[in-house]
């Protein structure tokens, strides 16, 4: 027979106030209105094609490094992002709202900071990790950038 000890463990339950439950009702009220706006747009075709147009362009973003392809890339997104908000549904967010990263700039930072890895060159340029693939890897393959060692690793240097 199993018995508990209450002694090791005690749990406290922390009330909510009133006003912590209705902020978490509309939290949750908001979420709802969101997956609606979600389902409908996968239900109407034109919305369903404005959003895949967005993911193409966020896949094209990734790929440029051209300052004016770019450019007119994020402006077009802007565009289709607000027909999406017009008919009440959010815009897929671009890398996971991770901030775009330039070969440039990540070129001059692996300079400014040999050996350092994958995620500490994310964090210091405000990014995450998938963010950096498609640059990194370009960097790498035009023999700019060098690595030393195995997947999470991995440290860059500039060659």
């Amino acid at each position: 027979m199993k018995t508990k000890n209450n002694a090791s463990s005690p749990k406290t339950r922390i009330r909510r106030t009133e006003d912590q439950l209705i902020a978490d009702l509309e939290a949750k009220i908001e979420h709802l209105k969101v997956r609606v706006a979600a389902k409908a747009a996968k239900k109407d075709p034109t919305l369903r094609h404005v959003s895949k147009s967005i993911k193409s362009i966020d896949a094209a973003l990734d790929a440029t490094g051209d300052a004016a392809t770019r450019t007119a890339l994020q402006e077009a997104r802007v565009t289709l992002s607000a027909c999406l908000g017009l008919n009440g549904v959010i815009a897929p967010q671009g890398g996971r709202s991770a901030r775009r990263v330039d070969g440039a700039a990540l070129l001059d930072f692996v300079r400014s900071n040999p050996g350092q890895r994958g995620e500490h060159i994310a964090a210091a340029l405000d990014t995450d990790t998938k963010a950096l693939r498609a640059p990194m890897k370009r960097l790498i393959e035009e023999r700019k950038i060098r690595t030393k060692g195995e997947r999470r690793g991995m440290q860059y240097f500039v060659v």
